[in-house]
């Protein structure tokens, strides 16, 4: 015969708030996130429910309140290397709310988004960040949400999205062209980007525009493609042609090592005989050549959904808000000194 031990009895909720020494309410609130609650309060219930091996019940709660402590996130596949800093800003902010994340992958083309999306929404998350891969997508995911809270991030939105975070074109595309003004380019040349696609075409009109503000000259919009062999392909064209005074601004940190492999090979120095740039900054920590670009806000666009969506739930009204921010230039070896300190 087998002697067993009555099991140990289960910790209560009261047990939690006197350990932590809050209200049981404070506690209930803390677990299932059905109200804010300081940070410093949810650590001390947290530690005091691990302490006593209390286990919040989630299934029951969410039956009770009609909400599943959770919110879908949407990203396209080959975003993953440089949203990473957005994925790690919106879940540590989502954990800090006793929050989950639910986290979905669509192709770059967006074929399966509206899938995805879908797939959440049968999950009844609270609300949904999404980072749509194209304009459309980002017309249907309003669409399918039916008021749900949800906030768009990114530069592919439909115009008629009422709640999204985006890169401030305007003043990101002007501290570049600062920079260049002062490392004596007159004249830039594109390379990357679609001029036939909306989004791209902003970026290149707001770059131009600033770099005109300061007297350089618009050059060709040559694309591609947006990857490191279009970087390759498009350097082949122009390597013959390009002179000193001209800055290759590029459409991201692949293209840019492309075309910096390119001229490097046809024994043209960078930055010397001609400059790089890049508008956005793929590989932080990447070896080799460091290149000027901007590095985009994630961590901050990723706070700033979160923070649109818990107002959304906390006040019942759907986020109504566009909120762009501004990039940072990071100078690189591929552009020159400015040119009052050569």
């Amino acid at each position: 015969m087998i002697d067993s031990a009555p099991p140990d009895e289960l910790a209560t909720l009261a047990d939690v708030a006197s350990e932590a020494g809050v209200s049981t309410a404070t506690v209930s609130r803390a677990l299932s996130g059905s109200r804010p609650v300081s940070p410093d309060t949810l650590k001390r219930v947290r530690a005091a429910a691990a302490r006593l091996g209390y286990r919040h019940n989630a299934v029951a709660s969410a039956l009770r309140s009609n909400r599943t402590q959770s919110v879908g996130i949407v990203l396209p596949r080959y975003a993953t290397v440089f949203l990473s800093a957005l994925i790690e800003s919106v879940t540590e902010s989502l954990d800090a709310q006793g929050i989950g994340a639910l986290l979905r992958y669509v192709a770059p083309d967006g074929a399966d988004h509206d899938e995805r999306v879908a797939d959440l929404l049968d999950r009844r998350v609270d609300g949904l960040i999404v980072c749509p891969p194209t304009i459309e997508a980002s017309g249907h995911a309003q669409r399918l949400s039916h008021g749900l809270p949800m906030v768009q991030v990114g530069r592919f939105l439909d115009p008629d999205t009422p709640s999204a975070v985006s890169l401030d074109e305007t003043t990101s595309a002007a501290l570049l062209a600062t920079h260049l003004a002062r490392t004596g380019t007159q004249r830039i040349i594109t390379i990357g980007l679609d001029p036939d696609a909306p989004a791209d075409a902003t970026r290149i009109r707001s770059v131009e525009d600033a770099c005109a503000a300061r007297g350089i000259a618009r050059g060709a919009v040559v694309h591609r493609g947006s990857d490191l062999l279009a970087g390759v392909t498009a350097a082949e064209e122009l390597w013959d042609t390009v002179a000193r005074g001209e800055t290759l601004v590029c459409a991201n940190d692949d293209v840019a090592t492309g075309v910096l492999t390119v001229l490097r090979a046809r024994g043209i120095r960078v930055p010397d005989d001609v400059q790089i740039a890049s508008l956005l900054q793929l590989y932080p920590d990447a070896q080799g050549t460091p290149l000027t670009s901007l590095r985009h806000p994630w961590r901050q666009m990723g706070a700033e959904a979160v923070e649109m969506l818990e107002h959304a739930q906390r006040s019942r009204v759907a986020a109504r808000r566009r909120t762009a921010l501004s990039a940072d230039l990071v100078v690189g070896a591929s552009t020159r000194p400015p040119e009052e300190e050569t």
